[in-house]
């Protein structure tokens, strides 16, 4: 995989546009299916069945770049509560006001944080036996997905990455998951709350997060309308906060704990066993960790969540889904594409897209087609859709 670079991708996004656009109106000259069209288009066509996901065009990155990292802003550090991880960073855009984009780091719930995701505590554990999945790991985390989003400043997004308490101590089923969840529920309110204070846009509110960062965005967007993860200890007018979300973005994001740890390499088996207190192994990948029940990994899997949104007539907001082809962590066929199909039956037509780049591995953020992330990002900040997530009706 390149290692690229933003400011070359920024100097060349010009010509890859214009390239692209060459090749639409190529396309519109051939006599393809609109099947063929989902597949191709980053911007979906009328013709598009409604409730079928949109797959985006793979992103051939530019090679020998040197990274660009927009700094609009120095990031402003606010605590959102009393524990040393309840922090968040605010990082300014430098453009027209588009919004604002939350990110929630990765590092399989046990490690990471909000300006380096690395964690000495997952690397120790069968260090040899997962040296591989944990380089990806640390890399993504550490730059990756956050990096992704940074370029977003220049377009007028305001982007808040935050901090939450870590699934690194012993505690009974469901604890652990519980707290991470009431955490990034109760940032979520925080940020809505002091919106002004923190001189945020918030005429657009997206959530975002790469790897178990995804994982909690996906949860929080499911489950914040209900309040099931509302900590009981907040204050009263964070816990009236009305939540809602215009979009949310998961990079490689596990959807689905009852598989991950079967197939998602050594990595997945400790971490979440961390994040849920128990195992659905037996033996246990952690000594004396005690057995799951039969319901826990569905109770914390967004799949659950999203499929009974269709089945209960909720209309879920815009979605960009982005995982790798290669990605040996986090599958696209059992954390990926049964997620996404689920998505698109409950939200608008067309809103819900997916970038499988086939080259890509858990480290994602360079195979990420900026193009179409940006085409996105716009329809969900212009409301050109229509439909029940529509902002305002459009032609």
């Amino acid at each position: 995989m390149y290692e690229t670079s933003r400011s070359t991708r920024m100097r060349l996004a010009a010509v890859a546009l214009i390239s692209f656009l060459a090749l639409l109106v190529a396309a519109c000259g051939s006599n393809r299916s609109s099947t063929t069209t989902t597949s191709q288009s980053v911007s979906p066509s009328s013709t598009l069945v409604p409730n079928t996901p949109v797959s985006v065009p793979a992103w051939t990155p530019p090679v020998q770049a040197t990274d660009l990292m927009p700094d609009a802003s120095t990031p402003k550090v606010v605590s959102y509560g009393s524990d040393p991880n309840q922090n968040l960073e605010v990082f300014q855009s430098s453009g027209d006001a588009q919004g604002t984009i939350v990110y929630i780091h990765g590092g399989a719930w046990e490690g990471g944080s909000m300006q380096q995701n690395t964690s000495a505590i997952i690397q120790a554990q069968e260090e040899q036996e997962r040296t591989a999945e944990f380089v990806q790991l640390a890399k993504l985390a550490s730059s990756g997905v956050l990096d992704e989003l940074k370029p977003q400043l220049s377009r007028g997004w305001d982007i808040v990455s935050i901090n939450y308490r870590l699934a690194t101590a012993t505690s009974g089923p469901g604890i652990r998951a519980t707290q991470l969840m009431n955490d990034v529920d109760h940032a979520m309110r925080y940020i809505v709350a002091n919106a002004k204070k923190l001189d945020l846009d918030m005429s657009t509110f997206i959530i975002s997060g790469g790897s178990a960062g995804g994982h909690l965005a996906l949860m929080e967007v499911l489950t914040a309308s209900s309040g099931q993860f509302i900590d009981p200890a907040l204050p009263s007018n964070l816990k009236n906060v009305k939540l809602s979300f215009d979009g949310v973005i998961a990079m490689v994001a596990p959807t689905d704990l009852n598989t991950l740890y079967l197939v998602g390499g050594p990595l997945a088996p400790p971490g979440q066993e961390a994040l849920l207190g128990c195992s659905l192994q037996n033996p246990p990948f952690t000594a004396g960790m005690p057995q799951c029940n039969a319901s826990i990994a569905s109770q914390f899997s967004p799949i659950t969540y999203t499929k009974a949104a269709k089945a209960n007539g909720v209309t879920l907001p815009p979605a960009y889904f982005a995982y790798g082809g290669l990605d040996t962590l986090v599958l696209i066929s059992t954390q990926g594409m049964p997620e996404i199909d689920a998505w698109a039956a409950a939200s608008g037509p067309n809103q819900t897209w997916y970038d499988l780049p086939p080259q890509g591995t858990h480290n994602i953020d360079d195979n990420v087609n900026d193009l179409a992330l940006n085409n996105w990002l716009d329809n969900v900040a212009s409301a050109t859709w229509t439909g029940p997530n529509a902002k305002t009706p459009t032609n």
